[in-house]
């Protein structure tokens, strides 16, 4: 599915506005307002890098400390106050409750507490590391994407296996009664207050303009409750974006796999944890989000970005890990042609995973002397991965992903009379392809006629600069 390109353009403006604003607050009144929060000690931006949703500036004072200014930036982020106060519940969580390594947060703020008008922000302490994803990915990048190294030393994937598997044994020590993002109660204790606040929200209001998560401001009970939620979601932005089919069949492929994913809920419930306990996971959990202290040891000294992260049906928890190849499953396009199938690459990798994480159950049992008994994370890990709870999460997660993905097609395989599950009535959508095409053919008059406006102000632009240009050259 194709992004609205009319709310691209919008929030593309809201970016750099507010770009602008923080290039004039660069200097010296970003310096004097941080400086208020170690009374006075003056300090100075020494270093900045803008992500997919924040923009952090590294600062050093005078003594040499470092901190990290983190703010989100409108147009990427669309609910920024909501997304900081959750981020800094979960950060405060991991660090109180957990020996996983993330940054210590030092203060943080709404936009009202910003006294530059640059939004909301947190300021954390700055943790020296390498990116475990550039480790870690095949260099140069194929043309296809980002993709695990093929020749990585099988010591080093030990290493990092490892460690990977006791921090999500520690998010799993830990149980929630409602589904949904995490909050600050008496500035001490965190929990499930607030609506889950998913990346997918994110990028369906950002990219596609349709505001999905606007009527829910409640958490979930159970998760059959929240997985229709999510499908309603995918509904509410097929229906709603202009632009989100392509032509007549698009129209009818796409209305008739979000009609099935409702009606397959069900089948990839675990019954026994509907109603929880709910557990805590991140949607932008991967390698690249992690830091290492050097590529020769690759000791995690830092799990970063937490903005995403939320309280969640049990089992997405005890899924494997999607990342585990960088390239999520969800694009793993047969076309690439890889000397390897993507899924022959990942199930390999996954048995690595699963052997570590299976010793390292029994390591913490040991350590905290306990038994293991019942389920255990490695054997829902690998029940996921051939009951389908695997792949029908990853439709959970994705957004803009046609119905010929992965995911469906193996799906497809677990439930072969798949295509009789819509249950959608001939005239119902008939009526939704009708009504798609007008969309379409409107969108596509009003983007052109914004297209050629946006491509006459940057050639006027661009004549304007060389006007400049020519004069200056002249004079000299």
């Amino acid at each position: 599915m194709d992004w609205d390109e009319r709310a691209e353009h919008s929030h593309r403006a809201d970016s750099l506005a507010w770009s602008s604003k923080f290039n004039e607050a660069r200097g010296g009144p970003l310096s004097t307002w941080l400086s208020t929060f170690r009374n006075g000690l003056s300090c100075e931006v020494v270093g900045d890098l803008c992500g997919s949703f924040n923009w952090c500036c590294n600062v050093q004072f005078e003594d040499n400390i470092k901190w990290i200014v983190r703010f989100a930036v409108p147009g990427k982020v669309m609910n920024g106050d909501e997304k900081i106060r959750s981020e800094v519940a979960t950060m405060r969580f991991i660090k109180t409750e957990t020996t996983i390594p993330i940054p210590l947060v030092i203060a943080w703020g709404t936009s009202d507490d910003n006294p530059l008008g640059l939004g909301a922000f947190i300021l954390m302490e700055f943790i020296e590391g390498e990116s475990l994803g550039k480790i870690l990915e095949e260099c140069p990048e194929p043309e296809h994407g980002p993709i695990l190294k093929s020749d990585i030393d099988e010591n080093d994937l030990e290493t990092v296996y490892r460690q990977v598997a006791n921090i999500l044994l520690q998010l799993s020590e830990h149980d929630f009664s409602q589904i949904g993002s995490l909050s600050t109660i008496d500035d001490k204790h965190s929990c499930a207050a607030s609506r889950p606040l998913t990346l997918k929200l994110n990028e369906i209001e950002s990219h596609g303009g349709v505001f999905v998560g606007h009527n829910i401001s409640r958490t979930f009970s159970s998760a059959t409750e929240y997985f229709h939620h999510v499908a309603d979601q995918g509904m509410r932005h097929l229906v709603k974006q202009p632009n989100s089919i392509d032509n007549v069949d698009d129209a009818r492929s796409k209305y008739t796999y979000c009609s099935i994913l409702k009606a397959i809920i069900s089948h990839f419930i675990s019954s026994e944890h509907d109603r929880g306990p709910f557990k805590l996971i991140c949607d932008d959990m991967r390698f690249g989000n992690i830091l290492v202290n050097n590529a020769k040891d690759l000791k995690i000294v830092a799990v970063l970005d937490w903005e995403w992260a939320y309280t969640a049906p049990y089992q997405m928890l005890y899924s494997p890990p999607r990342w585990l190849l960088i390239k999520k499953p969800i694009h793993w396009d047969a076309d690439d042609n890889p000397e390897v199938p993507y899924l022959s690459q990942y199930k390999s990798q996954f048995q690595k995973f699963l052997q570590i994480l299976e010793v390292e159950e029994r390591q913490r049992a040991r350590d905290m002397g306990r038994t293991l008994t019942g389920e255990i994370m490695s054997s829902l890990m690998r029940k996921s991965m051939d009951d389908g709870k695997f792949w029908f999460h990853e439709l959970v997660y994705s957004c803009f992903e046609s119905p010929s993905n992965p995911a469906w097609a193996a799906i497809r395989e677990i439930i072969p009379n798949l295509d009789e599950l819509s249950g959608a009535s001939d005239t119902g959508l008939s009526t939704f392809v009708n009504d798609k095409m007008e969309q379409l053919r409107l969108y596509d008059v009003e983007w052109t006629a914004l297209k050629e406006e946006i491509d006459r102000e940057a050639a006027e632009f661009e004549a304007l600069k060389r006007k400049i240009e020519e004069e200056d050259a002249n004079e000299i």
